[in-house]
């Protein structure tokens, strides 16, 4: 393992990382929120984020490098955060909301950014489901907000 990485190391860890940031943000949202079908609904997406945990540990594998643990310290702080959002918000389910679509923001704009699917095709395949679950996501949240 070099201590300099390929752009395609480094997006593939970082993608990796975001992934499971994002799940687990939406799971602990979903334990903070009191509508249950809102609470389903971060479940649910939770669930179709994690889907993607493996296949991109995998790809971070198969470049020769360990997958990257999420920071706990900066999960417990997005976790706060949205303790606090829910608790001073006068519309507490839209600002929730928004800071989900906020989180998901960096992890899309990595996706398309990213050449990591000119490696091949599997990986072009991967990268374009995330991206149609990051595009689904982003419609069930504004459908939510409405």
């Amino acid at each position: 393992m070099s201590i300099l990485r390929t752009d395609n190391q480094a997006d593939s860890m970082e993608i990796l990382k975001l992934v499971i940031e994002t799940k687990d943000y939406y799971r602990e949202i979903a334990k903070v929120v009191e509508d249950d079908s809102l609470a389903n609904e971060l479940d649910s997406i939770a669930s179709k984020r994690a889907s993607f945990i493996e296949p991109f540990e995998n790809i971070v594998k198969d470049f020769g490098e360990l997958p990257a643990k999420p920071d706990p310290d900066k999960e417990l702080m997005q976790i706060i955060e949205g303790e606090l959002t829910q608790f001073f918000s006068a519309d507490s389910k839209t600002a929730i909301l928004d800071k989900c679509l906020q989180e998901d923001e960096e992890l899309a704009s990595l996706v398309n950014s990213t050449k990591l699917g000119e490696k091949s095709a599997e990986y072009q395949e991967l990268l374009d489901a995330l991206a149609e679950n990051l595009s689904d996501t982003k419609k069930s949240i504004q459908a939510l907000k409405d």
